[in-house]
């Protein structure tokens, strides 16, 4: 008995599947790209921030639990007794140690206490970054300020750099409106907000990194939407950015200001860039100084 010959695939089908294979990879392709350009890989040193504790006289090593469950490597640095909380939000590929000294100073002159974490995927915390991931990382270490060290809400200063800016910005959202206040066990919002060299969204910056390319903004997936959440943010903001940024533009500092419903401080750097804010001892000083003064005049409320 002859078996019947199976019958070619038309070449229509054949045209519509390798089509769907090219788009699948082409997205798999810009999810890698995304996440390399937002969150590029870059070489920390594991060894560095244990080492460094150890060391130290006024830090505490800290095991941390984002909201959706994973691990978390933090400090605490300063005073117990200190009346200025502040929850660290750093910036892309920064971690726990380079900077011990400067976040010293910073404490010493606020008379404060700074909880830092680092990232999942960065240094001391496993897992992968993302997005979605880093606010979960925020939220984690914003739950174990309130519930294991006992901060007031009240007393507790959000700070985002850069990249942390966005992460900063998510959590200060989430903690001014009562409804997440109440599953983030918090009993009132933040007392302040502090932005350094914060960008108004991934997509914006696209544009700026990838101005030929069309629709550059539009391929982002990542968003880290600041402007979005700006005119939200009603609480006390501290916001600073060095007008020679060659990596966030300094317009986009002023752009984000300008959203900011108030009480709102922007205090431009002038001559400063994106990575040596803190290196000249003048402008550290100054910036330390008049966010002393912006907090004075911005005291701790009761909690709600």
């Amino acid at each position: 008995m002859n078996e019947t010959a199976a019958e070619p695939m038309p070449a229509s089908l054949r045209f519509s599947g390798a089509l769907c294979a090219l788009v699948l990879a082409g997205l798999v392709l810009l999810a890698y790209i995304n996440r390399v350009m937002v969150i590029p890989p870059t070489n920390k040193d594991a060894a560095l921030a244990p080492r460094l504790a150890r060391e130290r006289g006024d830090v505490r090593e800290l095991k941390l639990t984002a909201d959706d469950g994973s691990p978390l490597y933090g400090w605490l640095l300063g005073r117990d007794d200190a009346p200025v909380k502040v929850i660290q939000c750093m910036g892309n590929a920064e971690y726990i140690g380079p900077a011990a000294q400067s976040y010293a100073d910073t404490a010493a002159e606020l008379d404060a206490q700074f909880l830092l974490f680092d990232y999942r995927s960065f240094a001391n915390s496993p897992g992968t970054p993302s997005e979605r991931g880093f606010y979960s990382d925020a939220r984690g270490a914003y739950a174990h300020a309130i519930k294991a060290l006992r901060w007031r809400p009240s007393q507790v200063v959000v700070w985002g750099r850069s990249l942390g800016g966005g992460v900063a910005t998510h959590l200060t959202d989430e903690l001014l409106k009562p409804e997440r206040r109440e599953s983030l066990a918090a009993g009132g919002p933040p007392r302040a907000l502090v932005l350094e060299a914060a960008f108004t969204s991934i997509p914006d910056m696209a544009e700026v990194a990838l101005p030929k390319l069309p629709l550059g903004g539009w391929m982002a997936y990542s968003l880290f939407d600041n402007a979005a959440r700006a005119p939200r943010l009603a609480l006390p903001v501290f916001h600073f950015h060095g007008d020679q940024d060659e990596i966030v533009p300094f317009e986009h500092g002023r752009r984000l200001h300008r959203m900011l419903p108030g009480p709102a401080k922007f205090l431009p750097l002038p001559g400063a860039g994106h990575l040596n804010v803190w290196s000249d001892a003048g402008r550290a000083a100054q910036i330390r100084r008049e966010l002393r003064e912006f907090l004075a005049a911005n005291p701790e409320r009761n909690s709600r």
